[in-house]
């Protein structure tokens, strides 16, 4: 299962960096994975929590701040946490966040090409789950 999910990750950060996309069917299937790790570890997915992450998600939404796949993403990898530890997963995504401002915006400033303004936060959010499940 964790072969899956670091495949899973390495293919959302490749096409969130590349593509600003975040592909329905890796949430999809991470989604799937989370389900069958609680059935199998007879542990209770935190449901709550994803929809406290998807109510605000939607809200940022609608207000343009943020993309649908980054909420998607945040939504089933936020199952995992009871609501207690939503507030350090989101820490640890928006400090993951901080060195990819800064990137984002050197290549913006100084490179000859053009980028894009947005950020690629699929891989920030990835990079708080890593850090929130190792801590």
């Amino acid at each position: 299962m964790f072969f899956l999910i670091v495949v899973l990750f390495i293919r959302i950060c490749y096409t969130d960096i590349r593509f600003r996309v975040i592909e329905n069917k890796c949430i999809i299937a991470i989604l799937f994975i989370n389900v069958l790790t609680f059935i199998m570890g007879e542990e209770t997915p935190y449901f709550y929590s994803s929809l406290l992450i998807f109510s605000v998600g939607f809200v940022c939404i609608l207000s343009n701040c943020v993309g649908a796949g980054d909420v998607k993403l945040l939504t089933v990898l936020g199952m995992v946490f009871p609501p207690g530890e939503l507030p350090d997963f989101i820490f640890l995504v928006t400090v993951s966040g901080l060195p990819l401002i800064f990137i984002v915006y050197l290549l913006h400033r100084f490179s000859k090409r053009k980028f894009s303004k947005t950020l690629p936060y699929g891989v920030a959010i990835i990079s708080g789950y890593l850090l929130k499940i190792l801590i």
